[in-house]
């Protein structure tokens, strides 16, 4: 273990129907020996009575298959979104009315002894990572405009303007063309007061990538920022917007360290 790049993790979230009354998100997290963490967040589609089934079913089945195998790589990404999707598929079999569900599914792991964060997807919810104010990691969205975006026939910056911005062409229960989640193969090292949020497309079409990152910087609390954030969203969402979900992550010096450090500002004052 490399003690020294230890971390405290802390999390909030929120998972709110927005104009719509009824909500299809789900979120989850679950913890492993005090080390590995596993935070998921998955946007349903189907209709009421399919889309929430969706993303539960992507929610529950992930979380069971990381309990009874809590490793730290992308292969337990890739196994979980796997078994979410086996999940999904086996229920649209079963009652008509799920035939034709499916669900996103974004997931951040964790490991708080290594500081380390592993990142997959699969649909567009997305996983950023804050730090000082800039985005330094994005996961990738499996949609139609963001191939226009890579062919050169769209420019990123409309990317939130396009009529068929929802429009996806993979999904868990809704993947035809077999293609393969997003997973990040390298570790991604955290830093004290980096800050990840894995949310729903309800939150970040609204709002972007500048504006989130620095409502990160400038959030002192994680209850902060998760207020800060929905009020923004619910003060820009038109009639009818979409379920908005989030949840919020913020990386932390160890408790003891981060009591050794304030001591020692205590000291250098006194100094002064």
């Amino acid at each position: 273990m490399n003690s020294t790049r230890a971390l405290r993790i802390e999390s909030l979230s929120f998972t709110q129907p927005g104009g719509r009354d009824y909500n299809e998100d789900s979120i989850e997290e679950c913890e492993a020996f005090g080390v590995v963490r596993l935070f998921m967040l998955a946007d349903g589609a189907g209709g009421q009575g399919g889309g929430d089934v969706a993303s539960k079913s992507a929610v529950e089945a992930a979380r069971a298959v990381f309990l009874e195998l809590p490793l730290f790589s992308p292969d337990t990404l890739r196994l979980c979104m796997q078994k979410a999707d086996e999940a999904i598929c086996a229920k649209q079999k079963c009652e008509s009315k799920l035939a034709h569900m499916a669900s996103t599914f974004v997931a951040l792991l964790v490991n708080n002894e290594r500081g380390e964060a592993l990142v997959g997807n699969l649909g567009d919810s997305r996983c950023y990572i804050f730090r000082d104010g800039r985005v330094i990691f994005q996961s990738y969205d499996h949609s139609l405009v963001q191939r226009f975006v890579e062919a050169g026939l769209y420019p990123l910056e409309k990317l939130r303007e396009h009529p068929r911005r929802n429009v996806l062409y993979a999904s868990l229960g809704a993947n035809s063309e077999q293609i393969p989640p997003f997973t990040t193969q390298v570790p991604i090292e955290l830093q004290p007061g980096d800050g990840a949020m894995l949310c729903s497309d309800g939150v970040w079409e609204l709002l972007d990538e500048a504006t989130l990152a620095e409502l990160a910087l400038s959030s002192k609390t994680l209850e902060e920022w998760r207020d800060r954030l929905q009020s923004m969203i619910k003060n820009s969402m038109p009639a009818g917007h979409d379920n908005f979900s989030a949840i919020l992550v913020r990386a932390f010096l160890p408790a003891k360290d981060q009591d050794l450090t304030q001591i020692q500002r205590m000291k250098f004052n006194e100094t002064e």
